[in-house]
């Protein structure tokens, strides 16, 4: 409910802020696009890596079996050709 009262506040900001904007003499070189997409490209693949367990588990079943160190394995030992 508070949100409904801080939106009109809010967008007269907005509104005033646009109506007295002064115009900006700048210049962004080629490279900034590359830059953005660059910084873009990087967020996604840290995220990729941080959410790495959660999308295995997502594409993966569970009814698999994965290995991990220190299992036995199947045969324990007992049939290997190397007593």
């Amino acid at each position: 409910m508070k949100l409904l009262n801080i939106f009109p506040v809010v967008l007269i900001l907005f509104g005033a802020a646009l109506l007295f904007e002064r115009p900006a003499y700048a210049y962004a070189d080629p490279g900034t696009g590359l830059l953005a997409v660059q910084a873009a490209g990087s967020a996604l693949v840290a995220t990729g890596w941080y959410l790495r367990r959660k999308l295995y588990a997502l594409f993966h079943s569970d009814d698999t079996r994965r290995y991990e160190p220190g299992q036995q394995s199947v045969t324990d030992g007992e049939s290997s050709p190397n007593p």
